[in-house]
């Protein structure tokens, strides 16, 4: 495999439909030799180095507008206050809401008639 401009992470599209445009390689399929020289950013880290690379400055990442941004809440490499209780929040409410919706499907379907009762209804 060629390595296109020396960076082992990216490679000549294989996609006829690419026009032999030059695209990253899958990182499930990257050995460990080719991730030598690259940062190894995990997390917040990650996260923070991704909005100085939008935003170009760090005045600019604070003042960021952009909250439609998944990474927005998490811009300045930490967990905001209230962040993990709000997110608790929600998912405990998501769970209880579909607690409530299976639970309101088995008591119809236990408090349904049966088939005998609707026969028996309507016969008279």
């Amino acid at each position: 495999m060629s390595i296109p401009f020396g960076n082992p992470l990216l490679q000549v599209s294989p996609f006829a439909s690419d026009g032999g445009a030059v695209i990253g390689r899958d990182p499930r399929d990257i050995q460990s030799d080719d991730w030598r020289g690259n940062p190894f950013l995990i997390g917040l880290k990650a996260i923070r180095a991704k909005c100085l690379d939008c935003a170009f400055d760090a005045k600019e990442v604070r003042k960021c507008v952009q909250t439609d941004c998944p990474l927005w809440p998490l811009r300045m490499g930490t967990v905001p206050k209230g962040f993990n209780q709000a997110r608790q929040e929600a998912e405990f409410s998501e769970v209880t809401e579909e607690r409530l919706t299976i639970a309101a499907r088995m008591g119809a379907e236990k408090n349904a008639p049966s088939t005998d009762q609707n026969v028996a209804e309507m016969s008279k």
